[in-house]
């Protein structure tokens, strides 16, 4: 077992990713959360030493980067939780 999940981290973990969870739903995800992170764990396990790192861009290669229209501001920030003057509202996360 890599981490172990305990209510207590799948309450902070909601906390951080602004989720609100009932308390009858934090159970289910911790054995969810258990669950996942073991197979993660199980991964340190797999020998790779034979694995060509780079195979992926040889099968799909990468492309140049070429500039294009991208969202408009006004579609960006209608879809935003808060927007003001032009701008996302975000939490401050840096203390003054």
């Amino acid at each position: 077992m890599a981490i172990e999940v305990t209510p207590a981290r799948v309450r902070a973990t909601a906390d951080l990713a602004r989720l609100d969870l009932r308390d009858d739903e934090v159970g289910p995800f911790v054995g969810q959360l258990q669950r996942i992170l073991d197979h993660i764990a199980a991964l340190d396990g797999v020998d790779t030493t034979s694995v060509d790192l780079y195979a992926a861009e040889r099968v799909c290669p990468l492309h140049d980067d070429v500039p294009r229209e991208g969202v408009r501001r006004e579609e960006a920030l209608a879809q935003a939780p808060r927007a003001d003057h032009g701008a996302f509202v975000v939490p401050q996360f840096v203390e003054e």
